[in-house]
């Protein structure tokens, strides 16, 4: 008796149409006013355009109609969560252009005080990363633990954000009694906040499963935009400005740049580099406080009318999100002729139509987060 063979198995593929989606320019899951305009295979993302320019401020252009001093209270607004870093590049730059020195004491207070604010911008980009995912309870812890650094920047300038701290030559004012005392008690309980941070969410098995392996960033890609900070640092492109260009005073303070163990430039890998940035931080504010010199760290007292040689000044700063630079230049006026700042947050802006693509819609939030995108500055 002969036996029929079974038919051989037979996948079916459920043909599916593309469908066209646009987030923004408002949506909650973006960092800002900006649009991403998708085609979706189901869930899956299969393209991506980005479109910017909804909240451009002329910001730049300001500062060619104010005085040479209200431009460091211009400069603040470039990024309002990182406000000393543009400060910090606009100064320099003047300083650069005019030859204006700056006091150890004043080079130490502008350390101390930049450290301060990446720390407040790291757990800002913590905490947004975790609300991404839905791990509300670390998003607390954070915001809790990020209100003592920003009191620390009350108690030091007297203001919470847009400081308008610092002055070229120094800062307005030298630290305040108690304070360097205080920020070492900071520091050391934010020391102990990490292994909740790593028992709640580092490791945590559902962030896992979501953030490794999603949005690689090769070191190739990364070179070619111009990623700088700590994605490219995630990506294993061992760049810090504060080490091959050193500013204020870093060249005068031990540390290594931070670099991802498992450089897989995902956005586990990114959220990694910045929990350890927050470490390193807290270290060189602790050698800050320990070797601060002594003297004057006050800057130059200038009215609307002060002036500047005429000539073009430039600078390089580090700041939370990657390379800052600023570009003066002086007819010999009141006030600049032209100051141009780049901008870190424009280069990863670059690589999202090459990284979105194949990352489930529900994880666009997480990608954008996992960059630390700031519009305001690439809008300025």
């Amino acid at each position: 008796m002969m036996t029929m063979a079974p038919a051989p198995f037979q996948t079916e593929v459920l043909q599916t149409d593309s469908t066209n989606w646009v987030m923004g320019p408002y949506h909650p899951g973006l960092p800002g006013l900006m649009q991403l305009k998708l085609v979706l295979d189901g869930e899956l993302v299969v393209s991506a355009r980005t479109e910017t320019g909804f909240a451009h401020r002329g910001l730049e252009k300001v500062f060619e109609s104010e005085g040479w001093t209200a431009g460091v209270l211009i400069s603040d607004r470039l990024d309002p969560e990182g406000a000393i870093f543009g400060e910090l590049a606009y100064c320099q730059a003047v300083e650069d252009l005019a030859g204006i020195e700056v006091s150890e004491r004043a080079l130490f207070v502008r350390t101390l005080a930049a450290e301060l604010s990446r720390v407040v911008s790291h757990l800002g980009f913590v905490a947004r990363l975790a609300r991404t995912v839905g791990a509300e309870t670390l998003f607390h812890y954070v915001q809790r633990d990020r209100e003592k650094f920003v009191d620390l920047f009350e108690l030091l300038t007297g203001a919470r954000f847009s400081l308008n701290f610092l002055r070229m030559g120094g800062v307005v004012h030298d630290v305040t009694d108690g304070f360097l005392e205080r920020v070492l008690e900071v520091c050391a309980v934010m020391r102990h906040r990490f292994k909740e941070y790593n028992d709640l969410f580092s490791y945590n098995q559902a962030f896992l499963g979501r953030a490794r392996a999603t949005a690689n960033i090769t070191p190739e890609a990364a070179k070619r935009v111009g990623l700088s900070g700590p994605n490219a640092r995630a990506s294993g492109i061992a760049m810090d400005t504060r080490r091959w260009a050193p500013h204020a005073a870093y060249s005068k303070l031990d540390f290594d740049v931070v670099m991802g163990e498992e450089r897989e430039g995902d956005c586990h890998g990114r959220y990694m580099i910045r929990i350890r940035e927050i470490v390193q931080s807290m270290d060189i504010i602790r050698q800050c406080s320990e070797i601060m010199p002594t003297g004057s760290a006050l800057g130059l007292k200038a009215d609307e009318k002060f002036k500047i040689p005429i000539g073009e000044g430039f600078s390089r700063v580090e700041s939370s999100r990657g390379l800052l630079t600023c570009h003066v230049l002086s007819a010999g006026g009141e006030r600049p002729s032209r100051v141009h700042f780049r901008v870190p947050s424009r280069a990863p802006l670059d690589l999202l139509p090459e990284i979105i693509p194949g990352c489930q819609l529900e994880d666009i939030p997480l990608v954008l987060a996992s960059l630390d995108l700031n519009l305001a500055e690439i809008d300025r």
